[in-house]
């Protein structure tokens, strides 16, 4: 991934010394965006003096023009943001935005068999397919299909090696991994064009690795922070993120069989629209979804879908 920013080193615009540029480096920043999307502590933790640290900020943000300022809610209301299609019908025509809009994250919840992942490999393929840019897979459960892709590429009426092309995979083996990439990794890939980021699951590792009552607040501090990271993300680099997500009983509600998304209130306060899915005949291709927390859709809305061999419909 380049370190130049219009024909100059980013380092040299911002006037930092051998050591600053080592501690940085060191980091994994890889560019002036990247860099304001790091807090004065966590660069102090890297070894960078505090007033160091907030002099590299603030220079990176007069570099960016993202100075502090409010925005008047009018201008807000004429705000223009793309939406990626999905090619699920009924959501598409459903969802407030006529798709997923850039800058948010969406979460997708369900039992084993869904649909999530199925979902998951189309939002990247029609992301690339309708120009969007480059689309990062974060696969933590291995199950990321290539074929699938490809089939996929056909029914949108793109080259499926041009989409694959296009598609940057990566397998972490654990949390640390996972962490280490979303946080020194992937702003390399979002700077140089990608603009879907999708994450299947986003609690599998979290759930098989801190295991027990004992784990939990861990748990959920370190899932916290990674999602903290995406946030940041989306508003430096306008990322369209997507997450799927297991589900678990309700303790109070068990014999009732009502589920909810995994990863708590972590999850229900970081990402802008949940929603639920369920294909209640694992032998019928129908499904449907909800939305469980979706700014401008009331919670009684349903959508429909099928599962086919090249995506659902």
């Amino acid at each position: 991934m380049s370190r130049k920013k219009g024909g100059e080193d980013w380092l040299d615009q911002l006037e930092a010394g051998p050591a600053t540029r080592r501690r940085l480096e060191e980091l994994g920043v890889v560019s002036l965006e990247h860099l304001v999307e790091f807090t004065v502590d966590e660069l102090v933790d890297a070894g960078i003096e505090p007033s160091t640290a907030e002099r590299l900020l603030a220079r990176a943000r007069e570099l960016l023009g993202r100075r502090p300022k409010a925005a008047k809610a009018s201008e807000l209301l004429k705000a223009q943001y793309k939406a990626v299609k999905t090619g699920v019908a009924e959501l598409d025509e459903k969802s407030p935005w006529g798709g997923l809009r850039e800058g948010f994250i969406f979460e997708f919840a369900g039992e084993f068999g869904a649909g999530k992942s199925m979902l998951a490999h189309q939002i990247a393929v029609k992301s690339i397919a309708e120009g969007f840019g480059d689309a990062v897979y974060i696969d933590t459960e291995g199950t990321f299909s290539p074929a699938l892709a490809e089939r996929m590429a056909r029914r949108f009426g793109a080259d499926p090696a041009a989409v694959l092309d296009k598609i940057f995979v990566y397998v972490p083996d654990n949390v640390s991994a996972l962490e280490a990439f979303v946080k020194s990794e992937l702003p390399a890939h979002l700077k140089e064009g990608a603009r879907t980021v999708v994450v299947d699951t986003i609690t599998a590792l979290y759930r098989a690795e801190f295991v027990g009552r004992e784990s939990l607040a861990e748990r959920q501090q370190r899932l916290h922070y990674l999602v903290d990271w995406f946030r940041r993300h989306t508003r430096v680099f306008n990322a369209l993120v997507v997450f799927t997500n297991q589900v678990m009983d309700v303790p109070e509600a068990f014999m009732t069989g009502l589920k909810r998304p995994a990863g708590g209130n972590v999850l229900a306060h970081a990402v802008n629209a949940r929603f639920m899915m369920a294909r209640p005949s694992k032998q019928k291709p129908e499904g449907h979804m909800w939305p469980l927390d979706v700014p401008g859709m009331p919670p009684d809305v349903k959508i429909q879908y099928r599962l086919a061999d090249d995506g659902l419909y």
